[in-house]
């Protein structure tokens, strides 16, 4: 999404808004908001188009599709670590990294493993850990097989639940 349209959005929402104060008494009788819904849960969307006299016109981009397409990417991706077991710039560096993360992935089934490319290096990544003392016990573990392994800060995947 590019600057143009979170600026659009943004302008969007606060007319929104301040059209939505300023009848907020007209709303309250025709919108009922449960004070334990998280915003996560909460679609004003929805609630605006309950209303029995209103309309809300979304004009230009599908601002609905843009907010939950933040949302998606906002909320599966955290700040944590992982286990830099490989890195290479050599002519067999892709072949090298794939054998590794195929090694790896038979040894620590459920482990998630990463081969990442920034030119002229590929690296070989291991985990989505959340703590720097969870990317160590696993480091130790690793280190018999791979003595170069390292923990490195990383955009980590959401755990699954």
């Amino acid at each position: 999404m590019n600057k143009k349209n979170v600026l659009y959005v943004g302008i969007l929402l606060a007319g929104t808004m301040l059209s939505v104060a300023g009848n907020a008494q007209d709303l309250q009788d025709s919108i009922a908001v449960n004070p334990l819904d998280s915003i996560a849960a909460y679609d004003i969307f929805d609630k605006l188009s309950e209303t029995a006299e209103g309309k809300v016109i979304l004009g230009g981009d599908d601002v609905k599709s843009i907010i939950n397409e933040m949302k998606t990417q906002k909320n599966n991706i955290l700040k944590g670590w992982r286990i830099r077991i490989f890195r290479d710039s050599s002519q067999a560096a892709s072949r090298k990294a794939e054998s590794i993360k195929s090694d790896i992935e038979k040894t620590f089934p459920g482990v998630p493993v990463y081969i990442r490319h920034d030119s002229p290096h590929f690296y070989v990544e291991v985990g989505d850990y959340r703590t720097r003392d969870d990317a160590e016990k696993m480091k130790r573990t690793l280190r018999a097989e791979f003595p170069g392994a390292s923990i490195v800060p990383a955009s980590i995947n959401f755990p699954p639940l």
